[in-house]
């Protein structure tokens, strides 16, 4: 079943794989250093703002941008 589109910020994901393939790092790799499994950086869910921040951190950007691009 697909989630309302309310409850997704739009371009999250995209911006996430960008940023990922941009600094050419795995997801695997990056889901461990986080510490956190790799099914999280698929996209089909949504990602605690914990989460989140561990991402910004390992990929060394805002959660602005990756929330909004900003």
């Amino acid at each position: 079943m697909a989630m309302p589109s309310h409850l997704w910020v739009n371009g999250l994901w995209e911006r996430i794989n960008d940023e990922i393939w941009k600094q050419n790092k795995t997801k695997a790799g990056i889901a461990e250093r986080c510490g956190f499994e790799r099914k999280l950086l698929n996209g089909d869910c949504n990602i605690s703002l914990t989460n989140l921040a561990k991402l910004c951190k390992e990929l060394n950007v805002s959660a602005d941008y990756l929330l909004f691009g900003k």
